[in-house]
């Protein structure tokens, strides 16, 4: 029998230690499942609060303070706020699905684990080096430029590129402290 690929299954929750454990079960050629015996834990180790603080910080981005005040120059206050209601709905709905999906098939990994899961694990590399990866390599130089630029209203004796060092240092830091960061 050749291996296809291995499919999580979700078996117990312990409410105490906060874990979730998972079995893998693969699935061969001939659609037979075989429990391999795996198992992998989920540490929920980040509570709601923190979950709350972390959907709150990436929604108020560079982008609403940076390009925000264009567009208030250029549509007025109206079409603004009409432009972040529609995108809102279309946040809140794309999250109720990815929110859905983590409660029905809690995982080891990231949002891209359900597209392999659900569609093809071809998909992997689809949709972690090119979207996720190439996302964050636009994403972190703006958002470090941005927050330079914004600093640079108060302090303009300090060129930018130091401000980019510095908040560049200080993200490396918080990324040592994995989910407490």
């Amino acid at each position: 029998m050749h291996s296809l690929h291995a499919t999580p299954e979700l078996t117990a929750y312990d409410a105490e230690k906060g874990v979730v454990t998972e079995k893998v079960v693969e699935q061969t050629a001939s659609e037979d499942n075989v429990v391999t015996g795996e198992t992998n834990q989920l540490k929920k180790s980040l509570k709601s609060r923190h979950m709350q603080m972390i959907a709150i910080g990436g929604s108020i981005g560079a982008g609403l303070f940076v390009g925000s005040g264009s567009a208030l120059r250029t549509g007025g206050p109206g079409s603004l706020v009409l432009g972040f209601m529609i995108t809102g709905f279309m946040l809140l709905c794309t999250m109720q699905a990815l929110g859905e999906l983590a409660v029905l098939y809690p995982v080891n990994g990231a949002f891209f684990s359900y597209a392999c899961r659900f569609i093809d694990e071809s998909w992997r590399f689809t949709v972690f080096f090119w979207q996720y990866c190439a996302g964050w390599l636009v994403v972190l130089p703006f958002e470090l430029t941005a927050a330079s630029i914004t600093i640079e209203f108060w302090r303009d004796d300090i060129p930018v590129a130091a401000w980019v060092a510095v908040f560049l240092v200080f993200l490396i830091v918080i990324q040592f402290f994995g989910d407490r960061g």
